[in-house]
């Protein structure tokens, strides 16, 4: 282990990496102070891509640190990486997954692109680097939706849409910081389509959907209802200096999650099905299977408590 010294840290980066609760953050300080920095950093060309908050920890109490460096194309790949990496993560808000989802498809897009603009090569990012070996990748782009479905238990359609999602909150925190930050805690629930349509506006009109939602805000999360409340009534009224109405917007539907999770659950019924019936479980190794029992688990608590909360609704 090596004394602390200074990385350079990438803002982009550092927003990639989902904020951490109070409790977790004081645990994590805890258990670094108890035990030391375990486990290196992640840096590419000196600059921070994973371990942000061991880093902030570690700079602070002078906590001795490991680095291993990893070799990245260009920085749209290191985001690629940061993203599925993230997505490995339990606890995610919904509005997190999806961001992280969509950019990274549009990440290795882009890098597949000006890796190869014919299309007809594959690129791999770092073995070193990823949380597991991967086999190379399709620089096609059905290809690519495909895969990282695969990875996600989604199709590769929902893919394409969570990259329309990630490419509108970008533009809203671009102009808004503190909204698309609202928007991926899941402290403001607002539909697929109203965050396209917010995400179109002038940064006045955002900031005025924003006051109109904290006005209303009485508890932690804002709930649909009163999201939508806040949205509408800024549709209502014209946008500054032009002569069209907000309420061209796509108008709030209720239903967009829910139907996004019932055509989400039969891609995770398929992925289950072509386990059992072409995967030979009796070969796979024990912490394979632990990891496997404890995330079933955990989908069936989730599921039995949606269906007790429906079926009481």
């Amino acid at each position: 282990m090596k004394m602390p010294k200074s990385l350079i840290i990438d803002p982009q980066f550092k927003n990639l990496i989902p904020l951490l609760q109070r409790t977790e953050y004081l645990q994590l300080e805890e258990n670094l102070l108890a035990d030391g920095c375990r486990d290196p950093l992640v840096v590419w060309r000196g600059t921070l891509v994973d371990g942000h908050n061991r880093y902030e920890i570690c700079m602070r109490h002078r906590i001795p640190f490991s680095v291993t460096e990893v070799d990245f194309y260009c920085r749209e790949e290191a985001i690629a990486w940061i993203c599925a990496n993230q997505l490995g993560r339990r606890n995610l808000s919904e509005g997190t997954r999806k961001y992280l989802i969509g950019k990274q498809y549009d990440s290795e897009k882009f890098v597949s692109k000006i890796k190869n603009p014919s299309g007809l090569n594959q690129y791999s990012l770092p073995e070193a680097a990823l949380p597991g070996k991967r086999d190379s990748m399709d620089t096609s782009r059905h290809r690519t939706a495909d895969r990282i479905a695969d990875e996600n238990c989604i199709s590769a359609g929902t893919v394409e849409k969570y990259a329309i999602f990630s490419r509108a909150v970008d533009k809203i925190a671009d102009a808004e910081p503190a909204l698309g930050s609202k928007i991926l805690s899941g402290q403001y629930k607002v539909s697929h389509k109203n965050i396209v349509a917010l995400s179109k506006l002038e940064p006045a009109e955002m900031r005025k959907v924003d006051r109109k939602i904290r006005r209303m805000q009485q508890q932690p999360f804002v709930q649909f209802k009163k999201t939508r409340t806040a949205i509408n009534r800024t549709l209502e009224q014209p946008l500054s200096g032009a002569g069209q109405s907000i309420k061209d917007m796509p108008v709030f539907d209720p239903d967009a999650d829910i139907t996004g999770l019932t055509l989400t659950i039969p891609s995770w019924t398929g992925s289950i099905h072509r386990i059992q019936t072409k995967t030979d479980l009796s070969i796979i190794s024990s912490a394979a299977r632990s990891a496997l029992i404890r995330e079933l688990h955990v989908l069936v608590d989730k599921a039995c408590e949606m269906l007790q909360i429906l079926e009481e609704e």
